[in-house]
């Protein structure tokens, strides 16, 4: 019984069989990415769950709809910027990391006067986590097409020359390949 366990699992967790030349690793390619595709990226994944939020407490400021609410978009706040360059394989950004030292800023601030009562500190530290956030923002999407760019460099096309064999001899060529 054990072993059919263990075979049903191995089964499931197996991929799909390709056969290819010994020697050779199967390249799966990877389509181009779009800039524009980046950028609406993370507009949609900063924008979007403020959108959501707003519908899902349904104008309701209070309770812990309103909560959960307001945790989604602080989440969105501080990391839908950076979906465009996750889209391109870049997953740490700078910005990412200036925008989470932000929230961390209001984290701190909450905690050392949870009425926000003492209006002289917690103003300027309030600003100060606004304009790091602000610049973690500009900084993802300046650096966003160059993020594209190196992405799209990485997987271009490539030339090499093709020597093989058929029945009439050895036949040389020029070969195309890689992902375009």
């Amino acid at each position: 019984m054990r072993l059919l366990i263990i075979v049903i699992l191995l089964l499931g967790a197996a991929g799909p069989a390709s056969a290819q030349a010994p020697g050779e690793t199967r390249v799966t390619p990877v389509p181009r990415k779009s800039l524009l595709d980046a950028y609406l990226i993370s507009i949609g994944a900063t924008a979007l769950p403020y959108a959501a939020a707003a519908l899902a407490s349904g104008g309701n400021t209070e309770g812990p709809r309103a909560d959960l609410c307001f945790v989604i978009a602080g989440a969105a706040t501080v990391l839908g910027p950076s979906a465009g360059h996750w889209y391109v394989g870049r997953y740490v950004t700078t910005g990412l990391v200036l925008r989470v030292g932000a929230a961390g800023g209001v984290v701190a601030l909450a905690i050392a006067s949870p009425r926000l009562d003492d209006d002289g500190a917690v103003f300027s530290g309030l600003m100060g986590a606004v304009a790091l956030w602000e610049v973690g923002l500009v900084w993802d999407l300046v650096t966003l097409p160059r993020a594209v760019r190196r992405s799209n460099t990485a997987h271009q096309l490539r030339v090499a020359p093709l020597f093989t064999t058929t029945a009439n001899g050895p036949v040389t060529g020029l070969s195309l390949g890689g992902d375009f």
